[in-house]
């Protein structure tokens, strides 16, 4: 039990030193904003290209992995509709927020590092796969629901064709220019065709190494860093109100998606025991923080999704620890 505290244990002090940091006082909102603009547009970037430059993408990327991730992403979506729109009878746009909230897993800050300590080098495919699939799923239904719902607020009850395609519009350009999204495609490209680049170009890219490799270092320690600064200087409004959709929000997040993810998994595809684990794992990751910017970004649950990534992050430490220990223990480890 102690070596697996070892595994998990820090990531979490580092996400703990961040939260005490924004709370003694050291960093305030726009400092939290300078690491996240660092991270999304630097660091992890340079981390994915050198990653998948090591790697032979043609072999090593497995679609079963993402058509894993897609389909336990659509039904953790599709469940928080059901709860909040139906038995909470919440409107599209608080629905949009929190189905984000439930299905957006930390994949970019924690699942990486959890998916190269379980597999090395070839972690970055699943958690390419599962990155891939919330951008697919669950940034497409986000951006797009809460497009409608704004347009529906700004123009009425005009033509729900007109208003679907000027959702359509706006959320096609906001995934185009999202930040995880152009590092991934280059990398795959570059690494695809490697094997044939000329000599002179082949040492051009060898000199960018070193400088990739020095920005990648920095990527996962000031991403857990980041995650417990954001975390201390989100104010929850109101947790006595907010509790039954903490519940709700967090109930899907770490436990439902990680059991859809594994019932797809072992049903639908025969993978490597360890894969599959790594599967599971990165799916019971708590909620991102894309959550709350995506929230706070059209005024829709920011104090939830906020309290969601507070309270999933503190009880992710045990729930992960506790699927680390069963898998750990199922493949002899």
């Amino acid at each position: 039990m102690l070596e697996l505290v070892g595994i998990i244990a820090p990531f979490f002090m580092v996400i703990m030193l961040g939260f005490l940091a924004g709370r003694l006082g050291f960093f305030k909102l726009d400092s939290a904003k300078v690491f996240n603009n660092y991270l999304l547009y630097f660091a992890l970037p340079a981390m994915f290209l050198s990653k998948l430059l090591e790697q032979d993408v043609l072999s090593g990327f497995d679609v079963r992995i993402l058509l894993i991730f897609m389909g336990a992403n659509t039904t953790i979506i599709v469940l928080s509709w059901i709860i909040h729109g139906g038995l909470f009878r919440l409107s599209l746009g608080d629905t949009a927020a929190l189905g984000t909230t439930s299905a957006w897993g930390n994949s970019g800050y924690m699942g990486i590092p959890l998916a190269l300590e379980l597999l090395g080098g070839p972690g970055i495919f699943v958690a390419f796969s599962l990155l891939a699939a919330d951008i697919i799923i669950i940034s497409i239904a986000g951006f797009a629901l809460h497009e409608i719902d704004k347009d529906r607020t700004e123009n009425g009850s005009g033509s729900a064709v007109a208003s679907i395609l000027r959702a359509g519009r706006k959320t096609l350009r906001s995934i185009a220019t999202n930040p995880f999204l152009w590092p991934f495609a280059i990398g795959f490209a570059l690494s695809a065709v490697r094997p044939y680049w000329p000599p002179y170009f082949s040492a051009s890219v060898d000199f960018v190494f070193p400088a990739l490799e020095m920005l990648s270092a920095t990527a996962f320690g000031v991403a857990l860093f980041s995650i417990g600064v954001g975390m201390a200087l989100r104010p929850i409004s109101n947790m006595r109100e907010a509790a039954p959709l903490l519940a709700s929000t967090g109930t899907l997040k770490l436990v439902v998606h990680p059991v859809v993810t594994a019932l797809l998994a072992a049903f639908l595809f025969n993978l490597e025991p360890a894969v599959f684990a790594t599967c599971v794992i990165l799916a019971a990751t708590p909620t991102a923080t894309n959550a709350f910017i995506m929230a706070t970004a059209y005024g829709k649950r920011s104090s939830e999704a906020s309290a969601a990534i507070l309270v999933s992050t503190s009880i992710a430490f045990f729930t992960l620890t506790a699927l680390l220990s069963y898998f750990r223990a199922d493949l002899g480890l």
